[in-house]
């Protein structure tokens, strides 16, 4: 399935837990690439110093 599929029906997963996202925040992972972090893992994004998109 698309991911811009995937995000129009809210079955996104976070980047690190992989638990369906809630209050989904975007950051930028390793590889470039845009990611989803559910409101509970945004502290762990921010110690891994994954960049939030703006």
């Amino acid at each position: 399935m698309a991911n811009w599929l995937k995000r129009i029906l809210g079955m996104e997963k976070c980047y690190i837990c992989n638990n369906k996202a809630v209050k989904p925040r975007t950051y930028i992972n390793d590889e470039g690439e845009k990611v989803p972090v559910c409101f509970k893992c945004v502290t762990y994004a921010e110690r891994r110093a994954m960049k939030k998109v703006q």
